[in-house]
């Protein structure tokens, strides 16, 4: 239910400013888990969980979309050949990193929150640390990504542009 929203407000916006308010509405949603996931009220779950999603609605939706704004820029200022291949390639093998560090990190996540795989129940202050943890790392890196995308400065405006040159450039209709 996410994407439609997140296409229609990059056709809208663009899609710099869709990807930012869609990471912020997911660090909305991260920062709710606090309230959201309550025992005595299972209910409040469905509060922060739709607003987490645009954060990764709004990455596989529009990532690829921008990825290919920039193939068209790096042709016009370098010229032929095209290198889709190249830049999707570094797109997936940073996706595939970041979930590689994921992986790699939990581990320690959980030894600094002093979770002890061997109790049968948890201290509350490590289940207090362990929820902290799953709120606080999500919406610090959603805030990287962000900071990241800042100064992405190819408008849709600036895309037309761009495919309008090559259009030219390569003498088509």
């Amino acid at each position: 239910m996410v994407i439609p929203i997140i296409n229609w407000m990059s056709n809208h916006i663009g899609k710099r400013k869709a990807f930012i308010i869609a990471t912020v509405l997911s660090i909305i949603g991260y920062l709710l888990k606090w309230y959201g996931f309550n025992p005595t009220n299972p209910w409040l779950m469905f509060m922060p969980i739709p607003l987490m999603s645009f954060g990764i609605g709004g990455l596989f939706t529009l990532m690829m979309s921008m990825t290919a704004d920039v193939c068209d820029l790096d042709e016009l200022n370098n010229g032929l050949p095209r290198k889709e291949g190249t830049f999707g390639a570094i797109y997936w093998w940073m996706v595939k990193l970041g979930q590689a560090v994921a992986m790699v990190l939990g581990g320690l996540v959980l030894k600094l929150v002093g979770f002890d795989q061997h109790a049968t129940i948890q201290a509350a202050e490590t289940i207090t640390r362990l929820r902290l943890a799953d709120i606080l790392i999500p919406a610090i890196t959603a805030g990287l990504a962000i900071w990241v995308m800042w100064n992405y400065d190819i408008t849709e405006e600036k895309a037309h542009e761009i495919k309008k040159m090559l259009v030219e450039r390569r003498g088509e209709l």
